[in-house]
């Protein structure tokens, strides 16, 4: 598996629960790859990998891969404080490849940081449309 692996795999579970690629930012729909300005340095911009829309309101889904050893985790602080500024309703970071799956370890980073981005939940690409059809449960 390689990052834009995990981006495809991302895309693919938003189709499969229904949803549709479009910029209406309606509910049961999802844009890619959508710019934003930092939260955390003014004068830059980020991006933001899938915004989803619920009847609920919006979701960022952030991806995160590293496959060998690294900087990875102090990567995720990063992500850790972008997600305490969101505007979203959750903020969700998929986490891939072999050095972040290991022992859990990027999940297990990320959810502990809940104190400082209480948005912010860390989950592997299999877990991801369990916690998606939660917002698109409106019976």
């Amino acid at each position: 598996m390689s990052r834009k692996h995990l981006l495809a795999d991302i895309s693919a579970t938003l189709k499969s629960i229904g949803l549709t690629q479009n910029s209406t930012k309606q509910p049961f729909t999802f844009q890619s790859n959508v710019r934003y300005s930092s939260t955390l340095l003014p004068e830059k911009n980020d991006y933001a990998h899938f915004i989803v829309y619920t009847p609920q309101g919006s979701l960022q889904i952030a991806a995160k891969y590293q496959e060998t050893s690294g900087t990875a985790i102090e990567k995720l602080a990063y992500t850790a404080m972008d997600a305490a500024n969101s505007e979203h309703q959750e903020y969700l970071v998929v986490c891939g490849g072999q050095e972040l799956l290991k022992h859990n370890r990027a999940v297990t980073f990320l959810n502990s940081r809940k104190d400082m981005a209480p948005k912010l939940h860390a989950l592997e690409v299999s877990e991801l449309s369990e916690r998606l059809l939660g917002y698109f449960d409106v019976a």
